[in-house]
């Protein structure tokens, strides 16, 4: 049982590298689906796509001070 366990985590690693980063881009995504529905704001897309982009920054920033460490 505990090969099959360490099997499937391996997998998931293999597409899923850092669940935090991952659960924070869908909620990113996730609200900013909601509020275009909501309110069809212009700008409301580009701030998405922004937020979007500084996670990803901040995620790999700290990946590298994780891995340096």
């Amino acid at each position: 049982m505990s090969f099959l366990r360490s099997a499937i985590s391996e997998v998931v690693g293999l597409f899923v590298g850092d669940w935090f980063q991952s659960v924070t881009s869908v909620v990113i995504l996730a609200v900013g689906w909601l509020a275009l529905t909501r309110f069809h704001v212009a700008g409301l897309a580009f701030a998405m796509a922004l937020a979007l982009a500084v996670q990803l920054v901040l995620a790999t920033s700290a990946e590298a001070r994780r891995k340096k460490a």
